[in-house]
């Protein structure tokens, strides 16, 4: 079933993965902890995604614009985790062995320095990976993306007279990936919103929600996500 062509798999998954904080309070963890296994779980996602061969790209919503106005004190223990996280990745295995290339969109100016220099040696360490391809948005928000996107049409970086659907893509954030569009959008924790999250790339994304918190989330939960996504129909309005 995993990769016998039974089962219709998406190129691109792309993932929110919410409530981190409510686990920590289900559990009764602190917060360091209890984002320090949602961190953790972001790894074991990325082991069961390579499962199937069909999966090239993954994109995690790690940090949005707007969870940048959450406390220094929390701020902080997320940074702390992420520069925990980067520097043991830059070596991983996983990472390597099955080449795949991290990528971070969203805005860096917005990001400590200390944890935007580790997160261009990532890039540098697997920029000659082409196979598969890891994506983080880090200081992200789909409306700063769009903003983004329109200064670069008045700087000239794209032509104007150029512009159309398909070539707007090539301003976003996300255009030096292979497949920008994810053929589904993964949000745990029971929520049912995109949250500002990739709003023209998602324009025909297949949604779905799981009531599971992000830290509790299992290898049958991706099982049961492709099974569902194996048995839509996509029309694209057709």
């Amino acid at each position: 079933m995993w990769g016998n062509g039974s089962v219709k798999v998406p190129r691109h998954i792309a993932v929110i993965p919410d409530g981190n904080r409510r686990y920590a309070k289900k559990v009764g963890l602190d917060f360091y902890h209890a984002y320090k296994r949602g961190v953790e779980k972001v790894r074991s996602f990325l082991t069961w995604a390579l499962e199937f061969g069909d999966i090239k790209n993954v994109t995690f919503y790690v940090l949005s614009t707007e969870n940048l106005q959450r406390s220094r004190v929390e701020l902080e223990i997320l940074f702390r985790i992420f520069e925990e996280e980067f520097k043991k990745t830059i070596e991983d295995p996983l990472i390597h062995e099955n080449k795949v290339r991290i990528r971070f969109i969203g805005d860096r100016s917005i990001i400590p320095g200390r944890l935007v220099k580790l997160m261009e040696e990532l890039e540098s360490a697997t920029s000659s990976y082409s196979e598969r391809h890891l994506t983080f948005a880090l200081g992200y928000g789909g409306r700063a993306e769009i903003v983004r996107c329109v200064k670069r049409i008045i700087s000239g970086e794209v032509k104007l007279a150029e512009i159309n659907e398909e070539s707007l893509f090539q301003c976003l954030d996300t255009r030096d990936l292979p497949n920008p569009e994810p053929d589904v959008v993964i949000r745990t924790g029971g929520e049912k919103r995109l949250s500002n999250f990739l709003l023209y790339q998602t324009a025909y994304s297949e949604l779905i929600f799981l009531d599971k918190l992000w830290p509790e989330i299992e290898r049958e939960d991706l099982l049961y996500v492709v099974e569902e996504y194996s048995r839509r129909q996509r029309r694209f309005g057709k």
